[in-house]
């Protein structure tokens, strides 16, 4: 008989929400943190796997209804514990962030968030200003959802009339077909031109990696003798380790190559490093049987569940200063802990139904026990039902911010045209914006400025669109330079909120000619992982060709969040016009010059011509 409890575990899961902390508090060696999600992954398809098999071996049946109660005493008082803090927290406290947890918080509770997020659009990675604290339970539910469904498979192997060497057979090689049609579905589905929410979201896509923990599990339980050396084991399992290691530093989330097989290399790699770890001895083992680790291990389920709302909570998910990281980490250990030793670890031991019989035979305040159990009961239960009371019955605006949606509308209505002042400088200005053939490529942030930019600009054209990703826009353009002939003066490309920029900006200088120009908008948004380092790539074209030009809408707009909603990147009415204007003074500050340059040609040309 297998023992229950594997030393060196505990270690691992402890590692893998330290990728994840990391990868949230977008600290610098951990772009791939979200990999922490996939070694949680093949952990508990390697437990659960493990267990159901012992089950089935010493009982000859599975059963069900007990593994399920089991389950949903381990997953869900923490859970709901969280939640219903998170509900009430924001409801008081911050009424945006109310508004988007009430929406998620049926889906966290029955275990279906993924796939609400799926069906809603809530893209993982382009949030539009702080996230849902409750974001990060879309992987409960992946792994609720396998809990459901796998156990169903493996009692269905059972029962199959056949001897037991064909059963476990069969079972694994199920198994395997299972891993390979869902590795396919994210290699297939997965569109470097789209968001990849669907696919990271997916049950479907990502059970590969629960799939390889329970491979794992039944080779570890049929095949003894298939087990590696000790020596080869350890190389193996560091080699294994090193892996991952290198895709945390190096690999960031929203890239290709994760979901070109990257998640399923991390999946093996993880496998092999806890091949290693069953061995139970060497230095590896005792790296992650060390008491610290160990301890964070034990309380990784609650560190994950209580991190990200308050990330959330305290910076919006922004990069924070290192105090506020430190602050950020310190609040997560202390709700952590009173969640693992006051709510998880006394209701796993039957907490409810201690009370229950207690106060059956009126015994309940008869010792000092069965009073704590019985308070945190009411605890729990009345922090729920606030909760659910709060999402049903607070409303989803504050006050003052119905007053200012009112204000902004009258204000709206009150708008007229300014008096034009400096005549003769602004015609000037006028008749280079009036005699501009322009054709713009954006998405949902220019289409906030259309309208002003249209005003700036009477000759131009302008595409702007939701959602839409950088590879889309240059097809665009291509498409009206080729099919329609455009032989305009200029493009403006306002693209690169959405996801990474790859090579669309070397495609687009080969489309443009030397004659015409070409204006590159930088990206505000404080949120997003890969504005920086698109922002990098802007700012590099167009200090290499002459005619790519920087539109540095970023620091223009830095400082003043007036312009902009609470997602501090789509802009308001006035910022429209503020954005427009930025767009304006980049386009004039390049004509003028050319101006100034043709009139100096002009001038030479002239003076030759009267010496000759």
């Amino acid at each position: 008989m297998e023992k229950k409890y594997i030393k060196g575990l505990d270690g691992l899961r402890a590692l893998a929400v330290i990728m994840v902390i990391g990868y949230h508090l977008k600290l610098p060696f951990f772009k791939g943190g979200v990999l922490g999600v996939t070694v949680f992954f093949v952990i508990s398809g390697f437990l659960i796997t493990r267990l159901l098999l012992q089950e089935l071996h010493e009982n000859n049946k599975i059963d069900l209804k007990r593994f399920w109660v089991k389950r949903i005493r381990r997953i869900w008082p923490a859970m709901l514990f969280m939640v219903s803090v998170v509900i009430i927290v924001t409801a008081i406290f911050n009424r945006p962030l109310f508004t988007k947890a009430s929406k998620d918080f049926v889906s966290v509770i029955f275990g279906f968030n993924n796939w609400y997020q799926i069906f809603n659009n809530m893209s993982y990675f382009d949030q539009g200003g702080a996230a849902s604290p409750l974001l990060h339970c879309w992987s409960l539910a992946i792994e609720t959802q396998f809990y459901l469904i796998f156990p169903l498979v493996i009692v269905l192997f059972s029962k199959l009339n056949e001897p037991d060497a064909k059963k476990k057979k069969h079972l694994m090689l199920v198994t395997l077909l299972l891993i390979i049609v869902s590795s396919l579905l994210m290699f297939i589905l997965f569109d470097p031109t789209g968001d990849p929410t669907r696919i990271y979201y997916g049950l479907d896509t990502r059970a590969f990696s629960l799939l390889v923990g329970a491979m794992l599990a039944m080779i570890h339980f049929y095949y003894p003798r298939l087990r590696l050396s000790y020596q080869f084991s350890t190389i193996i399992s560091i080699a294994s380790l090193l892996g991952i290691f290198i895709m945390v530093a190096q690999v960031a989330g929203y890239e290709a190559f994760l979901y070109k097989g990257g998640y399923l290399l991390a999946s093996v790699l993880t496998a092999f490093v806890i091949a290693g770890i069953l061995k139970q001895k060497g230095w590896l083992t005792y790296i992650f049987s060390l008491p610290i680790l160990e301890w964070i291990g034990k309380l990784s389920y609650s560190i994950y569940l209580w991190h990200y709302p308050l990330i959330i909570l305290l910076t919006g998910g922004k990069k924070a200063s290192v105090g506020m990281m430190i602050l950020e980490v310190v609040l997560t250990f202390v709700m952590a802990s009173f969640s693992y030793y006051i709510i998880e670890t006394p209701i796993r031991y039957h907490l409810f139904s201690k009370v229950l019989q207690a106060m059956k035979e009126h015994t309940v305040f008869a010792s000092n026990k069965t009073k704590k159990q019985f308070s945190i009961a009411c605890l729990v239960v009345s922090l729920f039902v606030v909760s659910i009371v709060s999402v049903r019955f607070v409303p989803k605006e504050s006050m003052s911010e119905r007053m200012s949606i009112e204000a902004k509308v009258k204000e709206k209505k009150k708008k007229v045209v300014q008096p034009k002042t400096e005549v003769t400088n602004q015609e000037t200005d006028e008749e280079i914006l009036n005699r501009l053939n322009i054709f713009m490529v954006g998405d949902s942030v220019s289409l906030g400025a259309q309208s002003a930019l249209q005003n700036v600009f009477p000759n131009g054209r302008f595409d702007c669109k939701e959602s839409r990703q950088c590879q889309q826009g240059v097809e665009m353009i291509q498409n009206e330079i080729n099919q329609n002939h455009w032989q305009g003066d200029a493009i403006i490309f306002a693209l690169g909120t959405n996801g990474p920029i790859s090579d669309e900006l070397d495609q687009l200088q080969k489309l443009i000619k030397s004659n015409q120009h070409l204006f590159i908008l930088t990206l505000h948004d404080p949120y997003v992982d890969w504005i920086d380092a698109n922002n990098q790539k802007i700012k590099a074209i167009c200090k290499k060709y002459k005619n790519i030009h920087l539109v540095d809408w970023d620091s223009y707009c830095t400082g003043h969040n007036e312009w902009l909603y609470s997602d501090e990147t789509h802009i308001k009415p006035d910022g429209a016009n503020e954005y427009a204007n930025c767009v304006k003074q980049s386009v004039l500050e390049v004509y003028k010059k050319q101006q100034k340059s043709d009139k100096q040609n002009k001038k030479t040309q002239q003076v030759k011509e009267k010496q000759k």
